[in-house]
């Protein structure tokens, strides 16, 4: 007979991650995605209760930053109070937690911040996603994972993210912005889920990590890394200012981390480039 599986659940199973994440085999465990809405405690508690997980995912988060300047009431009881409602019912099913976290949690006037930099947010969604940080500390078996995601949905474009948006935008021959002043080093989806695998698999006992590629470019060098990979794209392209945004939200401008402590534990990292060449690979970008 064998030897039954433990379970990992995911919040946000419909999201980028979430779901590449329900796509990958972790060694000795079964992942289920989580249906329940995580503003409703007693629906939360009620699902994690019944599926028993000795490890939960928390990707479930507002991540428009723009929304969440214009609606903080909304990201608040997303980021903040339906984290804390996951963290209430982890607690009682006293599972391990990972909470997805990022790193715009920091200013961003410098980059190459480590896991013991104090976090000064610059925005509403930052503000709430450190306050989901915070929450995720407090829990003794909670683990924070800062990034900066780049990838694409399993199923196909969505369009909610950088990369989907440059690629559609490429595919229709629209007009493209791409911000110079912007940098990261960004990991797609499909490598943050295997690290997680691991994290998992080797039980980590961290409470803050960071990982990103091991390089560090603007936005508009990605984008165009991107655009070398459609040489039939015709439209124009106009490097910009993060400032270009008229929206009166600050955004930081060197979104990227250093992640030694992550390379000791898992081995280097992939360069941006290279990320992308997984994203191509594992990502299909279908035809409308």
């Amino acid at each position: 007979m064998s030897e039954k599986l433990q379970i990992v659940a995911v919040s946000g199973a419909h999201g980028l991650l979430g779901s590449t994440l329900l796509r990958t085999q972790i060694t000795g465990f079964s992942t289920t995605g989580l249906s329940a809405d995580i503003r409703d405690s007693r629906a939360v508690f009620s699902e994690i209760e019944a599926c028993k997980p000795q490890w939960i995912i928390h990707t479930a988060a507002k991540t428009d930053v723009g929304n969440c300047e214009r609606n903080p009431e909304q990201a608040h009881a997303v980021n903040v109070e339906g984290t804390k409602n996951v963290i209430e019912a982890v607690r009682a099913a006293n599972a391990r937690l990972i909470y997805i976290s990022t790193v715009s949690v920091f200013p961003g006037h410098e980059g190459n911040y480590k896991e013991e930099d104090v976090p000064e947010p610059v925005n509403t969604y930052n503000k709430t996603k450190r306050e989901g940080e915070l929450a995720a500390l407090s829990y003794e078996k909670g683990v924070v994972l800062r990034l900066n995601l780049v990838g694409v949905h399993p199923d196909g474009s969505r369009g909610k993210n950088f990369l989907e948006w440059l690629i559609d935008s490429i595919r229709l021959n629209k007009d493209i912005s791409l911000f110079n002043d912007q940098f990261v080093n960004p990991l797609s989806n499909w490598t943050v889920a295997s690290i997680i695998k691991m994290m998992i698999e080797k039980d980590s006992s961290e409470k803050i990590l960071h990982i990103g590629s091991s390089d560090t470019l603007s936005k508009a060098a990605i984008g165009k890394l991107v655009l070398a990979r459609f040489p039939e794209y015709r439209g124009i392209v106009v490097e910009k200012s993060i400032e270009s945004i008229a929206d009166g939200v600050t955004r930081p401008r060197h979104m990227w981390l250093n992640v030694e402590r992550a390379s000791a534990l898992f081995g280097p990292f992939s360069t941006v480039e290279q990320e992308l060449d997984t994203l191509f690979q594992k990502s299909p970008f279908k035809e409308e």
